[in-house]
């Protein structure tokens, strides 16, 4: 199952103010709400160029520019903002998401710990502090960031959903489906916290919870590639083969080059119809040459009737 990463935040600086650089701010900030990326930009360099040290326009102007995948200027704006206010706990924590979007959890860490010194009750600290000590495999740590948070704010949609991510990761099931059941109460059309509470009524044994929160997750997002995948699974465990292979079908419509679907086909065709579920592997291998081996594996198994029964018997135990 692909592993779920806490999410990060980064905080819009809002100025407000009735100079003329202090109303071209407020345009920005309308320009970037409304998509209006480039508008936006225009908006802040003019500032900038007038003003260098404007702090709002930096930081606004370094989100946009990270967005646009500008690395470079973005961490000279976020150094920038951070050498004008050196003790302003949410400059100190934009940097520090920087560096966690671009893999340096320690430089990531280096900043929110210091943000948290200035400001302990920083929920927006916390919570990226948290994703550092995962990034880094501390996951207790940040288990007690988000709990922190959670203590301060109990409300706060991305801390519920890092927290069950985290119990999840951590193999706290129960935790984990009492996280997301908070978080659908608040966000009722999620189908990704659909999903992701199936998975962990899933692997608590409750298959079917499982189940009907994959429908739920289809049902609000019908090409929702992974709920159509996890509830194909459970159909087949259950004995459902058709509507196990109905949803692979419609997967390969939406992707024809989602290779779990070639494989659990050939998978669950295994018995039946060796023919199609070579044919399957095949592709699966095509697509995914890396892993050959495996394919190549379960192609031989083919041959004989205690092969595709053992093949069969493997994808009914892992799920």
């Amino acid at each position: 199952m692909k592993k779920y990463f806490l999410s990060m935040l980064a905080l819009s600086f809002i100025l407000t103010g009735c100079g003329s650089n202090d109303r071209l701010f407020k345009k920005g900030v309308a320009y970037a709400k409304a998509g209006k990326t480039e508008a936006a930009l225009n908006a802040y360099n003019k500032i900038l160029k007038d003003d260098p040290d404007y702090l709002s326009a930096l930081i606004n102007r370094a989100i946009l520019l990270e967005k646009l995948g500008d690395f470079d200027r973005a961490e000279a704006d976020y150094k920038h903002a951070v050498k004008l206010n050196p003790y302003h706990p949410n400059v100190l924590t934009n940097l520090g998401s920087f560096y966690l979007n671009r893999n340096n959890p320690l430089d990531a860490l280096s900043n929110f710990n210091i943000a948290l010194e200035i400001d302990p009750n920083n929920v927006l600290a916390l919570i990226n502090r948290a994703a550092a000590y995962q990034a880094i495999g501390y996951k207790q740590r940040a288990l007690e960031d988000l709990e922190e948070a959670l203590f301060i704010d109990p409300e706060n949609q991305i801390a519920i959903v890092n927290k069950a991510i985290l119990d999840y990761d951590m193999f706290h099931y129960d935790d984990a489906i009492d996280g997301y059941t908070h978080a659908l109460y608040n966000d009722p059309k999620n189908a990704q916290n659909f999903y992701r509470r199936g998975k962990a009524f899933q692997y608590s044994g409750r298959y079917g919870n499982a189940l009907a929160d994959f429908n739920m997750a289809v049902n609000l997002k019908p090409s929702y590639i992974p709920a159509l995948f996890a509830r194909a699974q459970l159909q087949f465990k259950s004995g459902d083969y058709q509507s196990a292979l109905a949803d692979l079908n419609k997967i390969k419509t939406i992707d024809n080059k989602y290779v779990p679907a070639y494989e659990f086909t050939g998978d669950i065709m295994a018995i039946e119809d060796p023919v199609t579920a070579t044919s399957n592997y095949m592709v699966a291998k095509r697509l995914d040459p890396a892993n050959y081996r495996r394919y190549n594996a379960k192609i031989a198994l083919m041959r004989t009737s205690a092969g595709r029964r053992k093949v069969v018997t493997r994808a009914v135990d892992d799920i």
